[in-house]
C-alpha cells in the first residue's frame, strides 16, 4: 500500500493506493489548509483502509519547487509519520508531477508545467508528449513572464498554478490546466509507470530536505 502527499501549491492532496490502483483521495484548496487538514486527511484515509504508517510500502512526496509553507509542513509531517519506522521514502519533482496527470494519449508538443513565483515570475519546467510517454526538455528554472509569454503557442499546454498571471488573450483555453490538475494522485501515477518512476528519488526520511522556493530565491538571482 502506498501514500502519497502533495503540499507543493495551495493544495493539499493525499492519496492511498493498494493493489497498482488508486483507493482514496483526500483534497482541499485554500490559504493554510495544509497545517488544518494534512494530518487529519493522511488518519482518515488510513483510518478507512485499516492500516497504519508501518504497514505501508512506500510513502511519496512532492519535493518542490514550490510553496516554502506548504512544503515544510509536508516535510515535517512525512518526517514524524516514518520515525522509528521501516518504510521507504520516495520524492518526486513536483513539475513533473503535474505533467504525469495529463491524459497521456494525447500529443502535447510544448507542455509548461509552472508554479507562480511571485514578483514577475513563475517557475518552469518545460516537457512534451509523444503521445504516450511525458518527456522532460529542461530542468526547473525560475523566468520572467515576459519571457515565458515570447515562447507561448496556441498549441502550449499551461499546468499548474500562476499560469493566469499570462497574457492569454489568444491561446487555447482546452490546453490550460490549473489547481485542478495539482494532486497527489499524479504521484501513484508516476509510480505505477514504468518510464517516470526512474525520476524517483529515495530518501532518507530525517535528512532530506524538499526544494524550496522563497522570495529571496528570486531577490538574489541574476533574474532583474
Amino acid at each position: 500500500m502506498i501514500l502519497a502527499i502533495e503540499t507543493s501549491t495551495p493544495v493539499c492532496s493525499v492519496a492511498l493506493q493498494r493493489s497498482n490502483r488508486l483507493a482514496w483521495e483526500k483534497r482541499i484548496e485554500g490559504k493554510g489548509v495544509h497545517s488544518e487538514r494534512l494530518f487529519t486527511f493522511t488518519d482518515e484515509l488510513l483510518e478507512r483502509a485499516s492500516v497504519k504508517i508501518k504497514d505501508l510500502d512506500a510513502i511519496l512526496f512532492s519535493r518542490g519547487p514550490g510553496s516554502y509553507t506548504g512544503l515544510r509542513i509536508g516535510a515535517a509531517a512525512v518526517k514524524g509519520y516514518l520515525y522509528g519506522h521501516d518504510v521507504p521514502l520516495y520524492t518526486f519533482p513536483t513539475l513533473i508531477s503535474f505533467a504525469a496527470g495529463l491524459t497521456l494519449d494525447k500529443k502535447y508538443h510544448d507542455i509548461f508545467s509552472v508554479i507562480d513565483a511571485r514578483r514577475k515570475h513563475l517557475y518552469i519546467q518545460r516537457l512534451h508528449s509523444d503521445g504516450g510517454n511525458i518527456r522532460v526538455d529542461t530542468s526547473p528554472e525560475i523566468e520572467e513572464i515576459s519571457k515565458i509569454q515570447e515562447d507561448l503557442t496556441n498549441e502550449t499546454v499551461l499546468v499548474g498554478t500562476g499560469w493566469e498571471r499570462l497574457n492569454l488573450e489568444n491561446h487555447n483555453h482546452e490546453k490550460r490546466f490549473g489547481k485542478e490538475a495539482v494532486s497527489a494522485k499524479n504521484l501513484l501515477t508516476a509510480w505505477n509507470t514504468e518510464y517516470l518512476k526512474d525520476y524517483f528519488t529515495k530518501e532518507d526520511p530525517q535528512a532530506f530536505e524538499p526544494e524550496y522556493l522563497e522570495l529571496a530565491q528570486i531577490n538574489n538571482s541574476k533574474i532583474q
